[in-house]
This record gives C-alpha cells, structure tokens and sequence, in this order.
C-alpha cells in the first residue's frame, strides 16, 4: 500500500514535492537528493571549474570530500523533514481515536496540524539566503585570503550552494517546530478521565523524542564538515551548537505542552475533588462517637490524594528524558568532537 502524498497548508514547499516523488525509503531518497547535487557539483566544475571536482581558488585540498558532505547535508536536511511530516501524519492518526467528536470524525484532520506560517518561513528562508554570504567574505575560504569577484565560479558555486542549503535548513527547522505546535494544541479534544493514566498521551511523546533523534543524526553528518582543515569557519561552530541546542529543546517540549497542560489541569481538579471529600469523611470520624467504628475511608482518601499529588503533569517518563539527553549528547558530542579533530590536525600541520 503506498503513502499518501505530503500535503501542508498553505503550500507544501517544493523541496517535500521533491522528496514525495522518489519511491525509496526517507534515508535512500536523502542520498538520492545528495547524489543528484554532488552529480551537478562535478559537471559545474568539469565546465568552469580547473577541473571535475575542484572549483580552484579555494584554499583547502580535498575540496571535493566537503562539497559530498554539503550535498548530504542538503539531501538529508530535505529527507529529515520529509521523514519528520509523514511520522507526524501517523501520530495523528494513532491519536484520533482518542479524541472528541468532531475533531475525531474531521476527514481534514491532518490538514488542520500539518500547517505553517507562510510570512515566519518566508522571512527564515530569506535569512538562509542571507547566511550564504559570510562563508563568501570569509578569508579563511580562499588562497592567500584574497576572494576572486563575485562572477568567479567558486564564487558562484558557493554562494548559490550555500543559500539553497541554508534556506532549506531553516525553513525545515522552523516547518518542524510549527507542526509541532499545532500537533501539542490537539491535546485539547483528548479524551480522558483518569489523571494519573497517561498512556493516551504516548503519541506526542513519540513525536517529541522523533523529531530529536531525526535532527540530531543530521547534526552528526553536518559535523563532518569541522573534520577537514579549513573546511569550515570556526565561529560558525559555536553559533551551530548553540543553534542545535536550543533547536533540540524546542522541538522535544513543543509537542508536550498541549498535554502538560490537560495533565495539570486535570490534576488540580482531582486534587480538589479528593480534597473536598477528604473534609465530608474528616468532619464524619470527627462528630462520630467514641465507640464507633470509622476512620477506613478517610485513611484511603489520604493515601489517594498523596498518589495523586505525586502524579507527573507531563506525559513522559524518566527513560524518555534518558533517550532526549542521549539524543542530544549525539549531536552536541559530534560537533565538540569534530572541532577537536580540526583543530588538531590544523596544529600538527603547522
């Protein structure tokens, strides 16, 4: 049986149409994308480069292993959030059961998560393009420091290379967080009577813990960039690691709030549903006479408040915040890692 085509309101970006039209697995249609740009990268240079693979005037050998890593950085940024989209259709679904009429019967239901702001990605596409230029400007790109003109085919290359990259990135991230978003606002139409049961609530832990994982695997491959000398600025680095944290942060607790929020909401309620009998089964032990049983009722409602009281207000438990802080260290850990290989080789070549 075939997957349904992505579709995201108000227009699903071109890159998605792309990624939906390769009939391979998210993975094996990333390569497929990288594959196709690394192919283009080789008959650009094979035409205005010195030669296949190399662009000339760039300052550091082996120019050809970094643009691989560029074109999978492009092919599996594209693959991550086509990957991510269709996961988030299936939560959807997984949750629908759950949910109160109408939303449950609502035929458009993915239609009403699977949304984004066209303003907010235009404006972080722009900034992709924009973020294209500093790599240009930098010294540290080019033979004895001194960039060739703008109409220079490294130039060129580059730039283009670098503001599609960026603008795909960037709008990827910010399309993730948006759905996201609108996934945890679901939360609202669950429907649930027990407090203390949080299994309901499993979907927007799976969506929380997918989108790290799938971001922080593309945060190890972008990592190969730092291993070559030169192959990248250096204070870029900090900027992308602090970039990824605060990304991973946001993609894990978006889809939780919406349910953080039904938990504690329903947690007050019981508390104080329970607490007011506590006072009815209070007021009975304490009018009662001396020789009369009672006291079993008040004793259980206590033992029921103080386990509801304990009751968690967010729907995961401690081994997903193991796996988020696993996830995190994987990417965070690659990007340190990285650096040092950098830095290191650069010192021994000196």
């Amino acid at each position: 049986m075939s997957r349904p085509r992505i579709e995201i309101e108000p227009r699903t970006p071109w890159s998605l149409r792309l990624f939906d039209r390769i009939p391979l697995p998210a993975l094996w249609a990333g390569v497929a994308i990288a594959a196709g740009v690394f192919g283009v990268f080789l008959i650009y240079t094979a035409l205005l480069g010195d030669a296949p693979g190399r662009l000339g005037a760039i300052a550091f050998e082996w120019g050809w292993v970094a643009e691989l890593i560029q074109a999978g950085v492009l092919g599996f940024t594209i693959a991550v959030v086509g990957a991510s989209v269709r996961g988030a259709r299936d939560e959807i679904e997984a949750l629908r059961p759950a949910l109160a009429p109408p939303l449950r019967d609502a035929s458009d239901l993915h239609k009403q998560v699977l949304r984004y702001p066209r303003a907010l990605l235009a404006g972080l596409g722009l900034c992709g393009v924009l973020s294209a230029v500093p790599t240009i400007l930098s010294p540290e790109m080019w033979i004895d420091g001194r960039r060739p003109g703008w109409t220079h085919p490294a130039v060129v290359w580059l730039l283009v290379r670098n503001a599609v990259t960026w603008w795909i990135v960037l709008r990827g991230m910010a399309l993730d967080l948006a759905i996201g978003w609108r996934f945890s606002r679901i939360a609202e139409h669950v429907v649930f009577s027990d407090p203390l049961d949080r299994a309901v609530f499993e979907p927007f832990a799976r969506r929380a813990l997918r989108n790290v994982l799938l971001w922080m695997l593309l945060a190890v491959w972008v990592s190969l960039t730092y291993v070559g000398p030169g192959w990248a600025i250096g204070p870029l680095m900090v900027l992308g690691l602090t970039t990824i944290t605060s990304f991973a942060l946001a993609a894990f607790l978006l889809p939780l709030l919406g349910p953080h929020a039904r938990l504690r909401a329903a947690k007050q309620a019981e508390l104080a549903r329970v607490r007011a009998a506590i006072r009815l089964a209070r007021d009975r032990v304490l009018a009662r006479d001396a020789g009369e049983p009672g006291g079993g009722r008040l004793g259980d409602l206590l033992a029921y408040e103080a386990r509801v009281d304990a009751a968690s207000e967010w729907p995961i438990e401690t081994s997903t915040l193991l796996r988020f802080a696993f996830y995190l260290a994987l990417g965070l850990g690659s990007w340190v890692g990285a650096g040092l290989v950098q830095h290191f080789v650069e010192t021994a070549l000196r």
